[in-house]
């Protein structure tokens, strides 16, 4: 399907094309840079000239000039005037003009790459936003003004986020583009502040404008998936608005309750429970707003449309190893670190799923202080001066699976001593994000470092309350986090009674950077390094799940490295490469379909490091050589003979620079978990 068709498919057929260089009059801010030349042209100026411009500017009498040269209105009417103005006027408006000049032609090749796929482009300034409502496709600058600089980013931004606050559920495809080389570190500020999706969202710098099928290449990526990214916005839209009614509902459902219905509930249920009325109505307040938000129709119908959401064909990422989804799990599995101060009883310094450790401080020292504690002679401990210090593990954690209610209540009825389950933790790597039957917390932010916590079922340990709350008060062990009821509930089932898995969220893949080397088959049948830029910290791991549940693995490129290897393979001259290889180049450097394999994954299974893999695509239902791969393999190696037809492109991945980072036998080791 070409990309015409592929647009008409998807109802995308107007465009627009958004810069600053199109507005007709420059503004005040446009100018603030030109100081020197403002003070040059006051001064040159004659009374009849003067008195021209305070005509058409219409301002109050006797402003200075230096309010004058702030506004948008003395501007305009210099610029009106500056034919007649003559040379006094030039220098002012010069580096404007020439700017200006230079991305209206950036505007100009846009304009033409875009009509000549079909689709029908409207082309404003600053004053777009009556355009944007009926457009299909944006195309932004990164910088709504002429300095270039963070105001100009803020005012695009803003002019985008209010021009589609009425779209919010049928947003337009965005493509962001600039001349600046902070075009990519901008991108996600401005996709999150404005509000996009990042499926339906690129960026584009505009000297690629000069490179045929660059921007067309962006747009077949967001079209592909347009039809899911209306559907996901869709979603987000009712939740936003579902979320706001459901708030308020629940608002109007709790203010109800007056200083007597709390008073009762704490003397009839609190008091008994030793639960402490705030940590008790923040409970109440989340279980009711989940209600609210379940009966919203609206939220219900979105996500029921998205029951039958694609898989095999997704977009690729753009940045490599993103951590959102760990993040989205770690936030499921634990209490934001702010609860804690809500203490869980009135009796009780922990409740059902604290995690403790011993402080990074006083862990070195716990040996000795241990043995000192033992040393001392008083027979009572009551009688000793220090708290007992902990017989565990420096590096051990605590998770505290005491019911409740045995810890809510006072001290004639709670549980005479603690229960916990010891864990260890260590920071992630790919190998640790494994699905399966084991007992782990798969994200929790440890010191600040992504981490996961191995809960061994046969360690568990208990301390009585004296020894718990003297060891807390002499910051012997400290509460770092806590877990989700539903997260330690399920720990707690498979220690006290192996009932299984109770309702704990399933883990999402995990991302993984490695290296990644690009080769081609030279003609003594060698391969020869094939200089691509954008592979540099471009190559992700991707590792979860397939529909059997057997563990997977991906290689995953980002869209500037394909792009890249794109580019090398196409300029790459034929007749420095190995005749049997050339057929399979021509491959490669023609079909999209590589591109779109490493985009959305290339298999690691097979891939090892004692031989190239083929890589093949589909072609006429056959599947065709293309490419081999392989990992921490030497490449200095001969092609074989068997392989040399299959040598398109050698792609080499490596094990992550970073000492003790995640490498092949890991990949192994996870893969070989069934």
């Amino acid at each position: 399907m070409s990309l015409a068709d592929l647009l008409h498919e998807r109802g995308i057929a107007r465009g627009l094309i958004v810069d600053d260089a199109c507005d007709p009059v420059p503004r005040a801010r446009d100018l603030a840079a030109q100081q020197g030349e403002w003070a040059t042209f006051n001064d040159d100026l004659g009374p009849q000239q003067r008195a021209a411009i305070d005509a058409s500017f219409g301002g109050p009498g006797g402003m200075p000039f230096a309010n004058k040269i702030a506004d948008d209105a003395y501007v305009a009417a210099v610029w009106g005037l500056r034919d007649e103005l003559g040379e006094i006027a030039e220098p002012l408006f010069a580096s404007y003009i020439a700017n200006q000049a230079r991305d209206l032609d950036f505007v100009r090749k846009a304009r033409e790459a875009l009509t000549a796929i079909g689709i029908q482009c409207e082309e404003r300034g600053r004053d777009f936003s009556a355009e944007a409502q009926a457009a299909d496709v944006i195309v932004i600058d990164l910088y709504l003004g002429s300095a270039q600089n963070d105001d100009a980013f803020e005012e695009s931004k803003r002019l985008l986020r209010e021009a589609l606050e009425a779209r919010k559920a049928n947003p337009p495809l965005v493509i962001l583009m600039s001349r600046s080389t902070r075009l990519d570190q901008n991108r996600d500020a401005f996709r999150d502040e404005v509000g996009l999706l990042e499926s339906g969202f690129r960026i584009l710098a505009k000297r690629d404008l000069d490179h045929p099928g660059r921007i067309e290449r962006q747009l077949e990526r967001l079209a592909r998936h347009a039809v899911e990214t209306r559907k996901l916005a869709r979603f987000f839209d009712a939740l936003d608005r579902g979320i706001t009614a459901a708030a308020s509902r629940t608002l109007l459902l709790t203010r109800r309750l007056r200083l007597s219905d709390i008073a009762q509930i704490q003397h009839l249920l609190l008091d008994f429970e030793g639960e402490p009325t705030g940590s008790y109505l923040v409970d109440v307040f989340d279980r009711v707003l989940q209600h609210e938000i379940e009966r919203d129709v609206d939220v219900i119908t979105a996500a029921t449309a998205l029951t039958d959401f694609p898989t095999a064909d997704h977009p690729p990422p753009y940045v490599a190893g993103s951590a959102d989804l760990q993040a989205l799990v770690e936030r499921m599995l634990t209490q934001n670190a702010q609860r804690l101060q809500l203490k869980g009883s009135i009796y009780s310094p922990v409740t059902f799923g604290d995690l403790l450790r011993l402080p990074a401080d006083y862990a070195a020292d716990r040996r000795a202080a241990l043995e000192a504690w033992k040393a001392l002679e008083a027979p009572d401990e009551s009688d000793r001066p220090m708290a007992e210090p902990l017989d565990i593990p420096p590096d051990a954690v605590l998770l505290v699976l005491t019911p409740v209610c045995d810890l809510l209540r006072d001290a004639d009825q709670r549980a005479p001593r603690v229960l916990f389950l010891v864990g260890t933790p260590a920071p992630m790597d790919r190998s640790d994000w494994v699905y399966g039957s084991d007992n782990r917390t798969v994200a929790i932010t440890i010191d600040g470092v992504m981490s996961w916590i191995k809960w061994n079922l046969k360690h568990v340990d208990t301390l009585a309350w004296a020894q718990l709350e003297r060891s807390l008060a002499a910051n012997h062990l400290e509460i770092f986090a806590r877990l989700r009821e539903a997260h330690a509930l399920e720990l707690q089932q498979r220690v006290l009674a192996g009932l299984g898995r109770v309702g704990l969220v399933a883990p999402m893949p995990a991302t993984f950077p490695v290296g990644l080397e690009a080769y081609y088959c030279g003609l003594d049948y060698t391969p020869v390094a094939l200089p691509v830029e954008e592979l540099l910290n471009s190559a992700v791991c991707w590792v979860g799940r397939d529909q059997q549940g057997k563990p997977v693995s991906r290689l995953v490129l980002t869209e500037g490295a394909c792009d890249g290897l794109n580019a090398a393979l196409s300029a790459l001259d034929s007749a420095i490469v190995a005749p049997e290889a050339r057929p399979a180049l021509q491959h490669a450097r023609t079909s999209p379909e590589l591109r779109r394999k490493l985009e959305s994954g290339l298999d690691l299974k097979s891939i090892g490091n004692t031989k190239w893999t083929p890589v093949t695509i589909d072609r006429q239902g056959q599947a065709t050589p293309i490419a081999l791969a392989a990992w921490n393999y030497d490449p200095a190696l001969k092609i074989a003979r068997a392989d040399r037809p299959k040598a398109g492109v050698l792609l080499l991945i490596r094990d992550a620079d970073a000492a003790g980072g995640p490498g092949l036998l890991d990949l192994q080791r996870g893969l070989a978990v069934t």
